[in-house]
């Protein structure tokens, strides 16, 4: 039995348009648990436990001079100085994922750190992070991870 062209169509285009907020879905769920577990495991000054979420090979550029590095041993140096279990470690605040293919997501997040300043007051920066993160037998790693804060708006 052969179908009409159009009811094929038809068919391509009700599965395509109705898995595609499944799909967004499922990113964003998985952009949470990852972005949470992060959390977790900075919050506890445990650099292994933040090191389980990178890839071999992930890139990281976080908002500080010189905050970048490539692949886990020098990610290591970086996560032992934001994650030390003596300063506040980010929190996160909004988190959305998109699908980019079989086992990648794209991550858009917000997450908020209080520091204490030069003069010794506390305050509270807005982190934005946009991440990449792929599935490799069913665990899911950052393979980019990148961090920024905005600048202040100009003065008037």
């Amino acid at each position: 039995m052969t179908l009409p062209i159009r009811a094929v169509l038809a068919a391509m285009l009700l599965t395509s348009t109705s898995t595609v907020p499944a799909l967004a879905a499922d990113a964003t769920a998985i952009a949470r648990a990852h972005s949470e577990a992060f959390g977790r495991a900075c919050a506890s000054g445990k650099v292994d436990a933040v090191l389980a979420l990178y890839d071999e090979n992930a890139i990281v550029v976080w908002p500080g001079q010189g905050e970048e590095a490539k692949g886990k041993a020098a990610i290591a140096n970086l996560a032992a100085n934001l994650c030390n279990g003596k300063d506040p470690a980010p929190v996160l605040k909004s988190v959305e994922g998109r699908p980019l293919g079989p086992g990648y997501v794209a991550t858009r997040g917000t997450w908020e750190q209080t520091t204490k300043g030069p003069d010794g007051k506390r305050t509270t920066v807005v982190i934005r992070t946009t991440e990449v993160l792929r599935e490799t037998g069913g665990i899911w790693r950052y393979v980019v991870d990148h961090a920024s804060i905005g600048l202040p708006p100009p003065s008037p």
